[in-house]
């Protein structure tokens, strides 16, 4: 089986169905390819938090396309369910970020003293006052920083709401379809291959997230990801217990509609598999029923993990590479679910040549890197 589109996407993740669903949205032939099933790794095993003002102390582009990506759900999210009748439980209740160090807490000043001349909407709250927007909380903090404006989603209701949109405007999902390697043509890529047959396109857009390193032939061309576990539990109690999603330095709770709370995550660079250790549940349960302690009565659901695709610097890799025909969007770390809404729109831009915003264009480059070793390169003295 030969089949040709105008773009094909590798990996059903959540941004790789955002892709999709802009591109097909905009009659362009699209095309899917995943291994597994849609949004089977990184993007189901998320808490879906929407935390564009959570890690930011200081000014950056991506500071800028988190807040622009933020701003999309009130209007995406109706149009999404409506066009793939799946539910994603979006709800915009703000974050309380906790100091549970007084590193944390001069951590924390810096961040809202960043977020205040930003514009956004930020609360300091000295220990006694953070009761007063979430009883739940005790244990012993330095002060936190309520954020009015970040919010939550079902990021696994999410991917398979963009799937769903994007096979409404048109596009092609094959699942258990791995991508085994690029077609090469006169110096530029024009297809993959798969057990199913060569599939060609104009553009093909690696979004594999932590597997998209594994791509023959290119291999170690392609940009650096690394690999980082996160392992999360869950908890589920018929009487709320805590109100809003709260994030220390550590971990975090995130409460759902309809009782679960998820708790999570660690870090574990470097590794990939799907085990969940028993310290990893230890700490997790002891740091977050410590900060709230009526978690202690919620009932256990279960273990999980997911493995975040980490670029070399911390921003994801967006755009096209130094390949002819071969495009990239990857490595969103902790933000893919967050960053997915303006993923999508990004990239159908830039695919079609109608990207605007240099400053993106330059920071979120998979050829950046290279760039920046050439630049050391020629500004080292021998």
């Amino acid at each position: 089986m030969n089949k040709t589109y105008d773009v094909l996407i590798i990996g059903a993740g959540i941004n790789g169905c955002s892709i999709a669903y802009q591109t097909a949205s905009r009659n362009r032939r699209t095309v899917v390819l995943e291994k597994n099933t849609v949004g089977a790794e990184a993007s189901s095993a998320a808490a879906g938090m929407l935390g564009a003002q959570s890690e930011m102390e200081e000014y950056s582009p991506f500071f800028e396309f988190a807040r622009r990506s933020r701003s999309m759900f009130p209007e995406l999210v109706p149009e999404l369910e409506e066009k793939s009748g799946t539910a994603v439980s979006y709800v915009r209740n703000g974050m309380i970020k906790v100091a549970d160090t007084p590193e944390e807490q001069e951590r924390l000043a810096r961040m809202y003293a960043f977020q205040k001349r930003a514009g956004e909407e930020v609360e300091w709250l000295q220990p006694d006052m953070v009761k007063t927007i979430d009883r739940s909380i005790g244990g012993d903090y330095f002060g936190a920083i309520y954020l009015q404006g970040d919010g939550q989603v079902k990021a696994p209701e999410l991917t398979k709401a963009y799937a769903g949109a994007a096979v409404r405007e048109g596009a092609e999902f094959y699942e258990y379809t791995p991508a085994l390697g690029f077609i090469f043509e006169n110096g530029r890529v024009t297809g993959v291959e798969t057990p199913q047959g060569r599939f060609y396109a104009d553009q093909i857009v690696l979004a594999g997230g932590a597997w998209s390193r594994f791509m023959p032939p290119l291999g170690e061309e392609l940009p650096p990801l690394i690999p980082v576990k996160g392992e999360c539990v869950g908890l589920h109690s018929k009487r709320p217990i805590v109100e809003k999603t709260v994030h220390a330095s550590d971990f975090y709770i995130v409460p759902k509609p309809g009782g679960s709370i998820i708790i999570g995550a660690t870090e574990r660079e470097g590794e990939m598999g799907k085990e969940v250790s028993a310290e990893a549940v230890q700490h997790l349960l002891h740091k977050a029923c410590r900060l709230v302690p009526g978690l202690g009565r919620a009932s256990w659901q279960y273990a999980w993990s997911g493995v975040r695709p980490q670029s070399a610097d911390g921003k994801p890799y967006l755009g096209q590479t130094a390949f002819d025909g071969l495009w990239m969007a990857a490595g969103h770390y902790r933000n893919g679910i967050l960053l997915s809404a303006v993923t999508g729109t990004w990239m159908a831009d830039l695919l079609e040549g109608k990207a605007q915003e240099q400053e993106w264009i330059d920071a979120f480059s998979p050829q950046r890197l290279i760039h920046r070793k050439e630049e050391e390169i020629i500004g080292t003295d021998y």
